[in-house]
């Protein structure tokens, strides 16, 4: 497959491991195929990837489902996803910081993170580690639970692009939420 041989080329080029805090391994739960919920499967194994220059090393605590992570799972950007099939969904994350890449001196080893991957990865959160580019991560709120912040990101993002694309609301604006 692939994969086999993306793995050797990185071993024959002497890519480091990502961490030595991660392993070479991971377990993830992945898509081999698109379908239902049947179709998903729990796998030991999962090799974890080299972390980039960057890039940050998250030992996950908590992740949140999307309905992204849905309409994937069933086929949506199929012409996308399908060649790098197996994938392993999640966009959101909560975890501690395992590794850091070379160029990253805004976290450290140990601190807590939250934060999400963009649409189209092709590696998702739904695994032990997860990297995660330096931009699309940050500080978790001691205030907030692992499995509070997993919630955020895209239902935030999604709140964002409603209130400034659609809506259009900007400095100035007063505006009224009720439930």
């Amino acid at each position: 497959m692939w994969w086999r041989a993306v793995r050797a080329r990185r071993r024959v080029a002497g890519a480091r491991p990502a961490s030595t805090a991660a392993g070479k391994s991971c377990r993830a739960v992945v898509v081999p195929r698109f379908g239902g919920p049947e179709v998903l499967e729990f796998r030991q194994g999962v090799p974890v990837p080299d972390l980039k220059p960057r890039e940050v090393l998250v030992r996950a605590r908590a992740v949140s489902i999307n309905p992204l992570d849905l309409r994937m799972r069933s086929g949506y950007g199929r012409s996308i996803f399908e060649p790098h099939l197996p994938l392993i969904l999640g966009r959101d994350i909560s975890g501690e910081v395992a590794a850091t890449g070379t160029s990253v001196s805004s976290f450290s080893i140990g601190q807590e993170v939250f934060g999400a991957l963009h649409p189209t990865a092709l590696r998702g959160t739904y695994a032990d580690y997860v990297i995660l580019p330096l931009d699309e991560l940050t500080l978790k709120p001691a205030t907030l639970s692992h499995v509070e912040a997993s919630a955020i990101p895209f239902a935030a993002l999604t709140a964002w692009r409603a209130l400034h694309g659609t809506a259009r609301i900007s400095e100035g604006y007063v505006w009224l939420y009720t439930i």
